[in-house]
């Protein structure tokens, strides 16, 4: 072969994927837009937007059966304060507050409650315990305190995830799978 056969099949070669993405750029612009995708906008979604006075009055039969039922209380956020943990670890361990050592490792939020996991154990010493407790609207509560399987109804209770504790101790003294 010589330069100007093997130039002109590069060339053929660029103009080839030139067209082709030209030709997939056009498709899927007239794709999206027969599809309701507005092209050229930040959003993707359309938007409907209802006031009061446009929707139509509900018959007597339908209001007075809304009317019944009853709205959802706002919830406020659950939060903890440090003291009150301190307060409440020291309740369970037995340890001073003031020699406590604690740090929470993990902490979920859900609607009504937020579960922290973590480990506790007096000032100065190695030794220490894991512990889950629970904050709700009224106070923070500890749990479970200590280095085995816990009791079941120190956890299963309360929801903490199988990942933090899989196994407790039932009643009889089994442990068992969560």
């Amino acid at each position: 072969m010589d330069a100007s056969n093997t130039q002109n099949n590069g060339n053929k070669t660029a103009i080839s994927i030139l067209i082709g993405a030209i030709l997939i750029a056009v498709a899927l612009y007239f794709g999206l837009t027969q599809k309701g995708f507005p092209i050229g906008s930040s959003k993707t979604t359309n938007q409907v937007s209802l006031s009061p006075t446009s929707l139509p009055s509900p018959s007597p039969t339908v209001s007075a059966k809304l009317s019944t039922i009853p709205s959802p209380a706002p919830t406020a956020e659950i939060t903890w304060k440090k003291s009150d943990l301190i307060t409440a670890l020291s309740r369970k361990t037995g340890i001073p507050e003031d020699e406590i050592n604690f740090s929470v490792g993990e902490e979920i939020k859900k609607e009504d409650k937020v579960l922290l996991r973590g480990g506790v154990s007096r000032e100065g010493e190695m030794g220490g315990a894991g512990f889950f407790a629970v904050v709700d609207v009224n106070e923070v509560t500890v749990t479970y305190a200590g280095q085995g399987v816990p009791q079941c109804s120190e956890v299963n209770p309360y929801g903490y995830p199988l990942s933090w504790v899989d196994y407790c101790v039932d009643e009889q003294g089994h442990t068992v799978a969560r």
